[in-house]
């Protein structure tokens, strides 16, 4: 009887052992490489049908055709003006009767080229503001499919554990059917198999619900199907140092709309300067009376506005402007300091994570595969509790999880650096980062300060 349930045992986990090998995963599709060109095609399809990108630029296309827009001659003024006398007299017919001119206002002390800058510094913004949004939706894109391919991580560690659990209940119930079990052993491998199949259904739901975040970000139907996406690779170290800062600071796309304020506030003051100089314009004027239809008489005019009433106030103005302007200078400044903050932040969270991925991988991950055989193997012979299995088996699940969760992590992190930089795949990353100053002679996984 002892041989028999050994065989049965053994036969039970070749089987478990067998589902969850690399032969029996590759009879199913292959899943798809989260690669830098992958997501591209993605943000081509975002650029067409999300409305965050669509709203941006159009906006972005708008202040082009503002600049196109900026009119280097005013409108002209015409005029008209009839003549009624209060008596009857020959003053109509000497004068004239009807009166119109035509007023013209000169573009001078260059205010249309000023007006032009001004209206292109506010197209640059909108379309540095276009670039934000389309890579915060690539940074966005790239977190969601790596959520999504955690998620079904998730599940397929929920499949295998439920499938080890099927398998493991069959050998339990046999031994407590020929008194080799106890009761509570038995009790202890059927609740644990309810668990594991509502864990299974968790599961699955979150993997539909990152789905649908995908869904989202792209404006495809919601609940359209994804493919299994395979896991992220272990990804070598990443260094903080100079030209990974100088990298940010270069490319962090809210910092280059931060800029570009500063030179839009600079354009505004400059036009702003201009505006207290008077405003010149010529003008003719006919008289002509209605009677036999001819010219009484012409003028030529020139006019213009008397600023120096408000000179203060024009002076006000552009002190507004030039603190505008300070202000956009030390708000860049003040983020220019948060990118390096946030990009060192990142560099340690990225370092402390693939820590943990080598940790589980390399240590956790198989001691605990070794634990779980000799429990199997000491529960066999009598040797050992059942609940020592079931203990070390919920281990190996929990370190095969938290394997998968640290690589998630570092992905997502890498795609927030690479934000931050410019950067549009982690092998450019790491070598724009390069190596650390050699004379502290850091470890591999210790980022620089």
């Amino acid at each position: 009887m002892k041989h028999s349930f050994a065989t049965l045992f053994i036969f039970a986990l070749l089987a478990l052992a067998g589902r969850g090998s690399p032969a029996a995963a590759a009879a199913g599709p292959e899943p798809v490489v989260i690669t830098p060109l992958f997501v591209d095609r993605l943000v081509d399809e975002a650029a067409r049908q999300n409305p965050s990108l669509r709203a941006a630029g159009a906006q972005a296309e708008a202040a082009g055709m503002a600049v196109e827009g900026v009119r280097t001659w005013e409108d002209p003024t015409a005029s008209f003006g009839l003549l009624i006398p209060s008596s009857r007299d020959q003053r109509s017919a000497s004068e004239g009767n009807l009166a119109y001119g035509l007023e013209q206002k000169l573009p001078l002390y260059g205010r249309p080229a000023l007006m032009r800058q001004v209206a292109a510094a506010e197209a640059a913004g909108d379309q540095l503001a276009a670039g934000l949004a389309t890579d915060s939706l690539r940074r966005d894109l790239v977190v969601a499919l790596h959520n999504l391919a955690l998620a079904g991580r998730e599940a397929e560690v929920a499949a295998e554990d439920l499938a080890w659990l099927d398998a493991t209940l069959a050998a339990v119930d046999h031994r407590y059917r020929v008194g080799q079990a106890t009761q509570v052993d038995w009790l202890r491998i059927q609740t644990a198999r309810a668990v594991a199949a509502d864990d299974l259904i968790t599961s699955e739901r979150e993997r539909e619900h990152r789905a649908l975040t995908l869904n989202r970000l792209l404006n495809r139907e919601l609940h359209q199907t994804w493919p299994r996406m395979a896991p992220p690779p272990l990804q070598p170290p990443l260094y903080y140092t100079p030209s990974l800062v100088a990298a940010a600071l270069a490319a962090e796309p809210r910092l280059k709309v931060l800029r570009q304020e500063s030179v839009s506030a600079q354009a505004a003051a400059a036009l702003t300067r201009r505006q207290r100089l008077p405003d010149v314009s010529i003008g003719v004027e006919a008289r002509q009376y209605s009677g036999d239809g001819g010219i009484r008489e012409g003028t030529a005019t020139v006019s213009f506005s008397v600023p120096w009433l408000n000179r203060s106030k024009y002076d006000h103005d552009w002190r507004r402007d030039q603190q505008r302007k300070r202000a956009s200078d030390y708000a860049a400044l003040d983020y220019a300091l948060s990118v390096r903050e946030e990009l060192h932040h990142q560099v340690v969270d990225l370092d402390a994570a693939r820590r943990q991925a080598l940790l589980y991988r390399d240590q956790l991950i198989p001691l605990t595969e070794q634990t779980l055989h000799s429990a199997q193997t000491a529960w066999e012979h009598n040797l050992g509790p059942f609940q020592d299995i079931l203990e070390t088996h919920r281990m190996a699940l929990a370190n095969q999880l938290a394997l998968a969760r640290a690589l998630t992590d570092q992905a997502t992190v890498m795609a927030q650096i690479c934000f931050l930089t410019g950067s549009r795949d982690e092998g450019q990353l790491v070598a724009l980062a390069g190596e650390p100053d050699s004379a502290r002679a850091p470890s591999a996984s210790d980022p620089s300060p």
